[in-house]
């Protein structure tokens, strides 16, 4: 075995308002600030500091798509920016990620067009023009993404939304500000957390032990104490935990060596979150528990049943008041957290996101081999049929946008 770790972002991590004053240092030529239109005071901030009197465009929290790519590609090659600064929540880091690569080489619009019928799965040539990207410094606002450090980015397209992979779409600086996450509603924080657990967990599921299992349980218990942590009072510290842990599920030795498609459940919730026009984290809430039951029940296709039982216990070991069985466990750790699924699941529904599941990550294709389209639709009637509840410890979504 080899492990060659190497990541090419530098991560800053800020108190609260050091960012308006530490992100001139790191800037290069001439700079602009695409932003959130929902956080002016956060913009306000950075224009007050550093980024006086460079040029802004303000953009609405949703899935990216061409269009977005269009007026974000548009403002960089106008402006003739050096730098893109992104303040946000992940659409809009990816949209500022996605727009920075596709300036710098038109032809991967293209080659995107072209490939989003084949695959859901798109990964970028290496460009030949590196020199010509803007450099990014990316601002998260939301928690569980990992948008300004990760190589990926979501894109809707006329077929469907794709996911994206470039080495060249991770941030040049991420830049974490706890000033930036503390309008972030609490229910959302947990999301986040769950989104950043998931990404550790599934794709431990999904793949062989090696020597860095440990890293992973270790970071899954971080993730699980920090939880109860912000169960007992919010604050803007753990937040920024919050932040880091997320950005450490991408940057650290957790994921290293495992399936990079390991984590089914995300083909699935990415596609009910498409057909439904739902947010992604309230579809993967409603098809995380079906699937870990179908696990625990020994369809192999979905994970591994052992590797699931000894993560469980690892989680147990933290929250030893969970149900012992995985797929209950987890609907009860989403309940703590506040965190509910979709409230109905329709029969069209089912039948819409299990055929556009199977075309798109199934089949032939690595992501899904071996799950046909009667697999997921037996997922989807389980998620359906399970009564979604809205527990009420962490808070209301108040901006929802903020987080896609």
């Amino acid at each position: 075995m080899i492990a060659d770790h190497l990541w090419k972002t530098r991560c800053v991590v800020l108190d609260a308002g050091m960012s308006s004053k530490y992100v001139g240092g790191i800037t290069r030529g001439r700079t602009g600030l695409v932003v959130d239109k929902a956080l002016p005071q956060h913009r306000d901030k950075l224009l007050a500091g550093d980024l006086k009197g460079v040029p802004v465009l303000e953009l609405t929290a949703r899935p990216v798509d061409v269009g977005t790519l269009r007026v974000v590609g548009t403002f960089i090659r106008e402006n003739g920016l050096q730098t893109v600064v992104g303040l946000g929540g992940g659409s809009v880091l990816d949209a500022v990620k996605l727009a920075a690569l596709f300036t710098a080489d038109p032809s991967l619009p293209i080659f995107a067009e072209r490939h989003a019928k084949r695959s859901g799965l798109l990964v970028l040539p290496p460009i030949a023009t590196t020199k010509e990207r803007p450099k990014t410094i990316l601002m998260p606002s939301t928690v569980g993404t990992g948008a300004e450090v990760s190589g990926v980015a979501c894109l809707d397209t006329a077929v469907g939304r794709r996911l994206i992979v470039s080495r060249h779409l991770a941030g040049d600086t991420a830049m974490l500000d706890a000033g930036h996450l503390a309008t972030l509603p609490t229910a959302l924080v947990f999301e986040g957390l769950l989104e950043a657990f998931l990404r550790v967990a599934g794709t431990m599921i999904g793949s062989t032990a090696n020597m860095f299992d440990d890293d992973g349980y270790s970071l899954i218990q971080r993730i699980l104490r920090l939880s109860q942590r912000l169960l007992r009072g919010d604050s803007v510290e753990p937040r920024l935990a919050a932040g880091r842990l997320s950005m450490e599920t991408h940057t650290g030795w957790a994921l290293m060596g495992r399936n990079p498609y390991g984590a089914k459940h995300w083909y699935v919730a990415n596609e009910l979150a498409y057909v439904t026009g739902e947010r992604k984290m309230a579809a993967t809430a409603s098809v995380i528990g079906p699937i870990w039951r179908e696990i625990a029940s020994g369809a192999a296709a979905w994970g591994d049943k052992a590797r699931l039982h000894e993560l469980w216990s690892v989680v147990r070991d933290v929250e030893p008041s969970l149900d012992p069985s995985p797929g209950e466990g987890i609907d009860e750790l989403m309940s703590r957290w506040g965190i509910a699924g979709l409230g109905a699941i329709s029969k069209d529904t089912e039948e819409r996101t299990a055929d556009a599941t199977v075309q798109n990550w199934g089949g032939a294709l690595p992501m899904l081999r071996g799950i046909d389209a009667v697999q997921v639709q037996h997922v989807l009637a389980r998620a359906a049929a399970t009564t979604q509840i809205l527990p009420s410890p962490v808070g209301q979504l108040r901006v929802a946008g903020e987080r896609r």
